[in-house]
């Protein structure tokens, strides 16, 4: 939560810097209208993505299959993901699975495959809603044309970086998933294999 109130902090200082020393003086308007654009401004954002969400998730789930060639992760993803570090602060970004009755922020049954696919599909919804969500922010931009410098512009740019940061968690952690998926299928075929040796 650390990092998203860390932007959403800079974003309205940058706002009410803008509207103080330019938007205001330029355009004349009030302290009240400034702050209630600002208000509707961060309240339309939080409803497209919430309406993104809820949208995507009503969508077919074999549409999120993590094989398909859609969700593949690049080599040079996983290294920039290293550069950058984000096994060290990725645990500073809230999860909000819990909205759609799936945490994955911590893997609860590790050894099920059943739960580690489910966990891979909720991985790959998350993907593309957030991925959705950076683009159909910039729509808040079009509700005052006029002042969207100074109003939609900052909160679009705060939603992206918001919902980035979540898409790279996401295909930062879906290889170790599917590595992990791997291995329970073949300790579950080594066993399976035994159990048919032995009743021979």
């Amino acid at each position: 939560m650390l990092i998203y109130t860390i932007i959403i902090g800079l974003t309205l200082i940058v706002m009410i810097c803008l509207n103080a020393f330019v938007g205001i003086p330029l355009y004349e308007y009030d302290g009240w209208y400034c702050t209630k654009i600002i208000l509707l401004s961060i309240a339309s954002v939080i409803a497209i993505d919430g309406l993104c969400a809820f949208i995507i998730h009503k969508l077919p789930i074999k549409w999120f299959n993590h094989r398909f060639k859609i969700f593949h992760i690049f080599k040079f993803e996983r290294r920039f993901y290293e550069l950058i570090r984000i096994k060290k602060w990725k645990d500073l970004i809230p999860e909000l699975g819990g909205l759609a009755d799936f945490r994955k922020n911590k893997l609860a049954e590790p050894t099920n495959n059943e739960y580690v696919e489910k966990f891979l599909t909720e991985c790959c919804y998350g993907e593309v809603i957030h991925f959705n969500s950076i683009i159909l922010g910039f729509l808040i931009i079009f509700f005052d044309l006029r002042h969207c410098l100074f109003f939609g512009i900052p909160v679009a740019i705060a939603n992206a970086i918001i919902n980035f940061l979540s898409y790279m968690i996401l295909r930062y952690n879906r290889p170790k998933l599917n590595v992990l998926y791997e291995r329970n299928r073949r300790m579950a075929e080594r066993s399976k294999k035994n159990l048919i040796e032995k009743e021979e």
